[in-house]
């Protein structure tokens, strides 16, 4: 069942495109998450990086991202995007 985007209230700033493409539960995606102050990160995130103080990155399944919000250790997250060729 593909995921809704729109339902995520953590999520920051998807794009338009983002929002138009629905997610299929399998889909990999990378995400970063700004955690709240001295909070671990959630275990869907086993493997991933802290970039900052209190921000993490990781690749997890779109069925995830629900998951993921509603770990109370997650303040945010924003789901990463391929960068464009100049």
């Amino acid at each position: 069942m593909p995921i809704d985007l729109a339902s995520l209230r953590k999520l920051e700033s998807p794009s338009a495109r983002m929002m138009a493409e629905p997610l299929d539960d399998a889909q990999r995606i990378a995400v970063i998450v700004r955690l709240h102050a001295d909070a671990q990160p959630p275990g869907c995130l086993a493997g991933g990086r802290a970039i900052a103080p209190g921000i993490v990155t990781g690749e997890i399944a779109a069925a995830d991202l629900a998951r993921l919000e509603a770990d109370p250790a997650v303040r945010s997250m924003a789901l990463s995007r391929p960068l464009q060729p100049s």
